[in-house]
């Protein structure tokens, strides 16, 4: 079984801070929004994107098939 560890913490009003690991990512959970940081949406549709490339990642190899590069574009409405 694969086990993950999040931590997330508000910082001040303008936004928080998830990490895991060594790494550390600012979180856009400002009212107005800030465009230095991911909003929880735009982190899912990341997170999606991710499982995809990592999916490219591990089949690759498997049917023998080479690839130069993936891009994963996401669009979501609310």
């Amino acid at each position: 079984m694969l086990e993950y560890r999040v931590s997330a913490r508000w910082l001040d009003a303008h936004g928080s801070e998830a990490t895991t690991k060594d790494a550390r990512l600012t979180l856009d959970t400002d009212m107005l929004g800030r465009a230095d940081a991911f909003n929880p949406a735009e982190l899912f549709l990341a997170s999606i994107a991710a499982c995809m490339i990592k999916g490219v990642e591990r089949v690759a190899p498997m049917i023998h098939f080479q690839f130069q590069g993936v891009e994963v574009h996401l669009h979501g409405v609310r």
